[in-house]
């Protein structure tokens, strides 16, 4: 084997990882798998959660509005980011960040049924789908991170 064979040797290797590594992020999404560690929780949910490429859904200024008024909260429809805000800032107590994990969840396993009927319905966007449902369980469980973190004793 000589040095030309060798270099399109490497060369059609490259090739073949870099087709490789665009196949497994086609959603943008393998830069963003490791969450990052963040000093304050707000800060957190909103980098890890609220984007729809770390967490597989979209939470809208809709959904916000919902999910706060199921907690007795009200405010107007704005930006995304303030509203999550004005929607986190009642947040006191372990039970409050406690009723707003569930909130979250609520909304996430509702859109992730509709994933699931999607998949059925048509076939070929099963594995878009299961990808979306798994970064969804994945959000659920920082979510607890998070409660763990920053809301139980065990960390102090």
């Amino acid at each position: 084997m000589d040095m030309k064979d060798l270099n399109e040797l490497r060369g059609e290797f490259e090739a073949m990882q870099q087709q490789m590594m665009q196949q497994t992020c086609d959603d943008g999404s393998c830069d963003m798998d490791t969450p990052e560690d963040y000093p304050d929780y707000l800060k957190a949910i909103y980098a890890e959660i609220m984007p729809p490429v770390k967490s597989g859904v979209y939470f809208s200024r809709w959904d916000l509005k919902r999910m706060a008024q199921q907690l007795d909260e009200s405010f107007a429809i704005d930006v995304r980011e303030r509203m999550f805000q004005k929607f986190m800032q009642w947040v006191a107590t372990p039970d409050d960040f406690r009723a707003v994990i569930d909130q979250f969840s609520q909304n996430m396993d509702m859109k992730c049924e509709m994933y699931k009927e999607y998949a059925e319905r048509y076939p070929s966007t099963k594995e878009i789908f299961d990808t979306k449902i798994q970064k969804a369980k994945n959000a659920k469980k920082y979510f607890e991170k998070v409660y763990v973190e920053f809301f139980t004793a065990e960390n102090d």
